[in-house]
């Protein structure tokens, strides 16, 4: 069945009779789906519609071929993108869609977003409100940090790490949970007990794994379930 769609009602309706060449009053129209406007603009849904003919009007009359009177215009079938490039469009999009969520959130900023690789995005935030940004122990940045891969995801471009930083707070913070790793771990080899760290996001506990990597009588393992997961140090 003839299913059409449109970022409004109105649009998908059009989309459909146009598709079909008809009139309202030549079709049937079932409404499928309202549209959603989603959480900052993610996850939304278009409108959704069927549309066919009513039964004993005319069919749906085919549309006139269109000729091409422009030489220059390039041939319908162009090679696809590879996967690197129509990932690369996706992330400049995901720029202009951090860059309005920010807005929203009263912080003005100069966004660098970088993707080396197939597998990470790198996007460096220059702003006067570096506070309001990170947010209290980072929860803020990492939230957004959260959000942008979440964009990434529901426009397919998935397993991708997205690292969001300001003032270098990303390698500051690094630095920090490596001294407190080690500082634990010490503590740990003189008491014997093991320690379990405050909750934190799945790639800072991946520092805290790392940093003590080459200790000896130690192990580091995760207990709970997100986003309260923490580390626990304790000796073998």
């Amino acid at each position: 069945m003839p299913k059409y769609e449109g970022t409004t009602l109105e649009a998908a309706i059009n989309a459909g009779l146009m598709a079909l060449n008809l009139t309202k009053n030549e079709a049937n129209i079932e409404i499928l789906q309202q549209p959603t406007a989603g959480f900052f603009g993610l996850f939304k849904q278009p409108a959704r519609v069927l549309v066919t003919p009513r039964p004993g009007d005319q069919a749906a009359k085919p549309q006139p071929a269109k000729r091409d009177s422009d030489p220059t215009k390039q041939p319908a079938h162009q090679p696809r993108p590879d996967r690197f490039e129509r990932n690369f469009a996706v992330v400049k999009e995901l720029g202009q869609y951090l860059q309005n969520v920010l807005h929203e959130m009263d912080i003005n900023a100069t966004l660098e977003v970088e993707m080396p690789n197939s597998k990470h995005v790198y996007i460096n935030c220059e702003t006067d409100k570096e506070g309001l940004l990170i947010g209290k122990h980072g929860r803020t940045i990492n939230a957004l940090q959260q959000l942008c891969e979440f964009y990434l995801t529901n426009h397919g471009v998935n397993y991708v790490e997205v690292s969001l930083d300001t003032a270098n707070y990303r390698e500051r913070r690094e630095q920090i949970l490596t001294d407190l790793a080690r500082k634990t771990a010490r503590n740990v080899q003189s008491t014997g007990q093991p320690v379990h760290l405050d909750a934190m996001p799945a790639f800072e506990r991946k520092q805290i794994h790392m940093a003590l990597e080459d200790f000896d009588g130690l192990i580091t393992y995760s207990v709970g379930n997100e986003p309260n997961r923490e580390v626990v140090i304790a000796s073998k």
